[in-house]
């Protein structure tokens, strides 16, 4: 990916989806270079994760948002500014730029993949999970909805994981949308999937906002997406290795709550 590409269009409406797929180390030449776009700060929060594996990946999604944000303003990857919200979510915090206002972003990875969301004035929340994990089925009865607890319970015991998986993911992208994180009980709000294809959400507390948009998506075998806006987004997905190549995607969507179309970004 090359600083001097022309800037991709993002249209109101539209959310892209990047996927960022990778091993457990990097190339030696590369991560230098990836190095060289960390600010110190970074680059001290990388060489706190114990494992290698977790210090690449945390390399690896610094350079994502820092190099796919620069495929939207003309601003040099290093240059960004972050800082965090009430609730710990990132944001961009300059430079301030005409191509910038609006600009936000959600990030999420996994074992496997990293999943950013980058959208003009919208509110978003994307969150990604690698399904050959084991499924915490036994955190269902405790801390989700109650319907949906009965729901997935009645499921024959070869399916539960799958539909958990699918709960948990719609559940992280609400809560990473709403910007608040855990300061909302996983209990408060639910999901009914049981028609398939669909989406249905509801609140415990009926003079809530439902008016959030919801799909899912299935970049890999391995691997299951979610995704909350605000409004009702045409998704449209690439894939990267950042500072290397970039392509565009086509994706699955597997369940929404009103399904929009799915296309992937035009080559630049």
């Amino acid at each position: 990916m090359h600083r001097a590409a022309p800037l991709l269009p993002l249209p109101a409406g539209d959310i892209h989806l990047w996927f960022c797929p990778h091993g457990e180390t990097g190339d030696p030449a590369l991560d230098a270079a990836h190095h060289a776009l960390l600010t110190p700060q970074e680059l001290q929060q990388k060489d706190r994760f114990h494992f290698a594996r977790d210090r690449h990946r945390y390399l690896l999604t610094r350079v994502l948002v820092r190099s796919v944000l620069s495929r939207y303003a003309p601003i040099e990857p290093n240059d960004w500014r972050f800082a965090n919200g009430p609730f710990g979510r990132p944001h961009i915090d300059g430079p301030e730029t005409e191509e910038t206002r609006g600009l936000d972003f959600n990030l999420s990875h996994t074992a496997g993949l990293i999943v950013l969301a980058i959208a003009r004035n919208i509110e978003l929340g994307v969150d990604v999970e690698n399904t050959r994990r084991s499924a915490v089925l036994e955190a269902v009865d405790h801390y989700f909805a109650p319907a949906e607890a009965s729901s997935l319970n009645a499921l024959p015991a070869a399916l539960q994981p799958h539909r958990f998986f699918e709960l948990w993911t719609l559940k992280e992208s609400y809560i990473k949308a709403r910007g608040m994180g855990l300061q909302i009980p996983l209990d408060s709000f639910a999901f009914a999937l049981d028609v398939p294809g669909d989406i249905g959400f509801s609140l415990a507390d009926p003079r809530g906002n439902t008016a959030w948009h919801f799909q899912q998506l299935q970049p890999t075998a391995d691997h299951m997406v979610a995704l909350c806006s605000s409004t009702d987004a045409r998704i449209v997905c690439r894939e990267t290795s950042p500072l290397q190549w970039e392509r565009p995607l086509e994706v699955r969507t597997t369940r929404a709550s009103k399904i929009p179309p799915l296309s992937p970004i035009p080559p630049s």
